[in-house]
């Protein structure tokens, strides 16, 4: 999988493929060659995956700041 359609997966879909590659591993389905491809793969997905929960943070905390201004009492009527 190439670096653009990882970034085009959201959340779901990025655990989701993680998931099978994880059942992959699991099984011992394929060489050892294969196995190591799955886990770099793996580890891209996951990489991508905290990336994505990050920014999804960011906005939260932003959001709540927002809020949180917004519902300041600073004394004045």
């Amino acid at each position: 999988m190439d670096d653009e359609t990882r970034k085009k997966m959201n959340v779901e879909e990025t655990f989701a493929a993680i998931d099978k590659i994880i059942g992959r591993l699991e099984r011992g389905d394929g060489s050892l060659e294969e196995a190591f491809a799955d886990y770099e793969e793996g580890m891209k997905l996951v990489k991508s995956c905290n990336e994505k929960i990050e920014m999804i943070e960011k906005r939260i905390l932003v959001l709540s700041g927002d809020q949180a201004e917004g519902t300041k009492d600073d004394g004045q009527f």
